[in-house]
């Protein structure tokens, strides 16, 4: 353990021309490090993106190494490994960089890292592997901390994607939705057009043992396996912990893992004295701890003074309510900018994102008279070099948000495509189903920071950052949604919100005067804003189980110790219970329970009615939450009730009703006046004599019902089609629309052929995956003609007027329940579905009314079950 130092002497023995004296946050951080954290286990620092974070980092590295000891230090990808050491070159520290596979690796500089002659350079996937070629450390520097999760991601998941493993993804799906069908998303795994919002789904302890040989079956003989390597080698480390993992099914994805990580079990990591954990936002500790699943970390703290400042100058816009994949109003900006500097980065949720908008801009850039080179990132980072050196070009990323630093000229554009709630299937599921998990805003929030630091290192650099995802305004139109945010980004958030109102041309004439170099309004702009700002924006209090977490399903996972795991998540339950926390507190009631039900698999047959109590208490925790209706059909099954398990899925509807009001109301807010706005548009389209306007409406309608609704854009299609999936009923109901006001009094058999037509392409193409499908005239004509009626079959009319009272139905109940809605207190939330939840009829109430005698559809049959 290395003794005190003085690191202003310590840094001034190197004599280095680069690294002349310590900054004085530097020295605070060396200081606290010295006198409290140098004996301590698990260490976090966090300072601000160029505040010289990598400085701190080699002189502790060297006051261990010079006792003796073995130091690692980890990046991200090669290009910061290489850029470290390029720095302890500067600073005059006796390095080695280890790269590539570990035969490739020289066994000269393992000698050199192991007796303590070099510190080792390394990514994370050097340190932390299957089969390590080097001792293990004893000190660890993890650099970009949050990034290390991406390494064990690869060493402790295995993912089939639909991208990547198509045929192996749809066996998948299609034996889970044959055995578990109310899973509604592996039926819309399977369809082309499936909504890109359908929640990702987490398959139920007790569905995953019974279905988990036939998995392991389907997955060994899969020609995937012998032809991917890194799929044999992930499958191969998780597939006899199948049944301890949890498995996330998405429409793009089957992720198999544990919920939290073991690293805690990895030698590599336990045999070293302490662990550093270097970040520009390591935000709330116990959440890092629980992403990489390490003991309890403790960050140095920091003045304020010191981790509220900006490297060099940041403009950010942000969209306020355009929905397009480039808005127009951005489009203009965005051009602007380019044509000054020609390169970008465009942060995206995920890789499939990435993939899919690189050619969606990739065409419109084309279209603009900018074809330039575009790279998508992968884990090693490799693009990142080639986009540096390129003089133009556009750098695609998926998931990630740090571990890239651009300079001067390397780019002055970041776009932000979607607000970065989730970036993965687990965090896809948590935010869903688990709105008080209270870690997952924070981690919203870092990433938002990370981002906005992408291209500002020095005081020198200036950067444009585009907030392209509408919601952006609705999450920073809260105070409390600022929480974690430093004090000069919320004043630069601020100026964004307002410059959202500004004209398309002045805003662009900013940016242009911004890049130019004049920085004279922009300063005087930012003093402003700054002393509006507050001095504290305070984080909220959270509860904190992250230690018992881990520990949890380290013994589950890792272990197999299925009594210790039980034990650490009853405890974490009591926790939630004590905090009020509902839905999170529901997924620890979920774990305890599978931790007993697998202890009943060997040899302890009394706790599986155990298992199935605690289940059953989760479940009601859970309450309103989609998810937790799915597992009630689950428990129902293992205890043989098959009516319950019917009356779930007939009451499944109301679950999806309320997921599609959150979801809008999330994304409108329930302050000021765009809901009201959004209200009156679809009132407007559904009085409408236009057709175009006409079909927005329903389309509308159909969104805000739970169907996925869709506007079919070829010239054959009909004019509207809604596919509902609620529960295991699957519904599609085609509309032909005859609203405009010409000549004709009545159906005449061209507008019923064009009805005909529509349902039987919709029978051809959903009838074989088991939907209900039922074909439409939605008009306000009254009457059908006789040769008309003579072929109209089971084509039903339905009167215009009860369309419009449907939706007038629908908003007196969405408006209600707004009444009594909050985004973060989940119990008025449950309280606010409770209050209408008698008013919603059961799942089929459309097919229902459909079908009942008569061609004619009015409002009193249409409305039947909407008490």
């Amino acid at each position: 353990m290395p003794i005190r130092q003085d690191y202003a002497q310590f840094l001034a023995s190197f004599q280095s021309d680069k690294f002349e004296e310590l900054w004085p946050a530097q020295a605070r951080v060396l200081e606290e490090y010295s006198n409290t954290f140098a004996s301590r286990p698990d260490v976090a620092i966090e300072l601000p993106t160029g505040a010289g974070k990598t400085l701190i980092a080699l002189l502790i590295t060297e006051a261990w190494r010079q006792e003796r000891n073995k130091v690692a230090i980890l990046s991200a990808n090669k290009t910061l490994a290489r850029q470290m050491l390029r720095e302890s070159q500067a600073l005059g520290i006796p390095a080695v960089l280890m790269e590539g596979r570990g035969v490739d690796i020289p066994a000269m500089d393992k000698r050199a890292y192991q007796r303590a002659t070099k510190v080792a350079i390394m990514n994370y996937w050097v340190y932390f592997n299957q089969r390590p070629v080097i001792d293990p450390a004893d000190l660890i520097i993890m650099d970009d901390a949050h990034l290390a999760e991406h390494c064990l991601n690869s060493l402790y998941s295995v993912e089939v994607d639909r991208r990547s493993h198509r045929n192996l993804f749809e066996t998948l799906v299609t034996e889970l939705r044959a055995r578990f069908p109310e899973y509604s998303v592996l039926t819309d795994a399977l369809a082309d057009d499936a909504a890109p919002t359908c929640a990702t789904e987490l398959l139920s302890f007790i569905d995953q043992v019974e279905i988990e040989d036939r998995i392991r079956e389907i997955i060994d003989s899969s020609p995937y396996i012998a032809d991917d390597a890194d799929l044999k080698f992930r499958w191969n480390r998780i597939r006899n912990r199948l049944r301890e993992a949890n498995i996330y099914m998405s429409l793009n994805s089957v992720w198999i893992r544990p919920y939290i990580y073991p690293l805690i079990s990895n030698t590599y990591y336990t045999d070293a004295d302490q662990c550093i954990y270097m970040s520009a936002t390591v935000g709330d500790p116990g959440d890092l701890s629980r992403r990489l699943g390490v003991r309890k970390i403790e960050k140095i703290p920091v003045p304020p003074e010191f981790s509220e400042s900006t490297c060099g100058r940041r403009l950010v816009v942000m969209n306020r309510i355009e929905e397009e994949d480039i808005p127009e109003r951005l489009q203009s900006v965005i051009l602007a900018a380019l044509r000054l500097n020609p390169k970008s980065v465009w942060l995206c949720a995920s890789r499939a994102e990435a993939i899919e908008f690189r050619e969606i801009v990739s065409n419109w850039l084309e279209a603009n008279g900018l074809g330039h080179p575009t790279w998508i990132l992968t884990p090693m980072g490799d693009e990142i070099d080639q986009f540096k050196a390129a003089p133009q070009g556009h750098l695609f990323v998926g998931g990630r948000f740090d571990g890239m630093d651009f300079s001067a000229e390397e780019c002055r554009l970041v776009v932000m495509k979607t607000l970065p709630r989730a970036i993965n299937s687990q965090e896809e599921f948590i935010s869903a189903y688990l709105r008080d998990s209270g870690f997952m805003k924070k981690r919203l929030n870092q990433r938002i920071v990370q981002a906005l630091g992408r291209c500002n290192r020095s005081a020198k650099d200036f950067g444009v950052y585009i907030l392209a995802d509408r919601r952006f305004a609705t999450h920073f139109g809260r105070e409390s949604n600022r929480a974690g945010i430093p004090r000069n980004m919320v004043a630069e958030i601020d100026m964004a919100q307002d410059s959202a109102e500004m004209e398309i041309g002045e805003l662009v004439g900013r940016v242009e005067q911004f890049l130019s170099g004049d920085f004279t309004r922009y300063d005087a702009d930012f003093r402003s804003y700054l002393g509006d700002v507050p001095s504290e924006v305070p984080l909220t209090a959270t509860c904190d189980t992250s230690a018992d977490e881990v520990l949890g399903w380290t013994a589950l996972f890792e272990n197999q110790n299925y009594n210790i795991s039980a034990d650490r998540f009853e405890r974490c339950w009591e926790r939630a219970r004590e905090a009020n926390l509902i839905e999170i507190g529901a997924l620890h009631g979920w774990h305890w329970a599978k931790a007993l039900y697998l202890q009943s698999l060997i040899g302890e047959p009394s706790s599986r009615e155990r298992s199935l109590s605690v289940f059953q208490d989760a479940i009601r925790r859970g309450g309103q939450s989609s998810w937790f209706n799915r597992m009630r059909a689950s428990l129902n099954r293992a205890r043989s009730s098959p009516d319950l398990t019917e009356e779930v899925v007939r009451s499944d509807y109301a679950a999806v009703l309320f997921r599609s009001f959150d979801d809008l109301l999330e994304r409108l807010g329930t302050l000021g006046n765009r809901f009201e706005r959004w209200c009156r548009r679809t009132t407007s389209n559904l009085q409408s004599q236009s057709h175009a306007e006409y079909q927005e409406g329903l389309e509308r309608l159909g969104e805000i019902l739970g169907y996925h609704a869709s506007r079919p854009r070829h010239g054959a299609a009909c004019d509207c089609l809604w596919r509902g999936l609620f529960g295991n009923t699957r519904e599609v109901i085609t509309f032909e629309a005859k609203i405009e006001h010409n000549h004709l009094q009545e159906i005449v058999p061209s507008d019923v052929g064009q009805a005909h037509r529509h349902l039987a392409r919709a029978q051809t193409e959903y009838g074989p995956q088991g939907y209900t499908v039922r074909g439409t005239i939605v008009t306000h004509l009254a009457a059908m003609a006789s040769e008309a009626e003579a072929s109209a079959g089971s084509l039903k009319m339905i009167q215009k007027q009860a369309v419009f009272d449907l939706w007038e139905t629908i908003r007196l109940l969405l408006s209600l329940y707004r009444d009594n809605w909050s985004l973060d207190d989940i119990a008025a939330r449950s309280a606010a579905a409770e209050s209408i939840r008698a008013r919603i009829p059961l799942t089929g109430w459309l097919i229902r009314a459909l079908d009942t005698d008569g061609r004619l559809i009015t409002s009193e049959l249409l409305l039947t079950e909407w008490s």
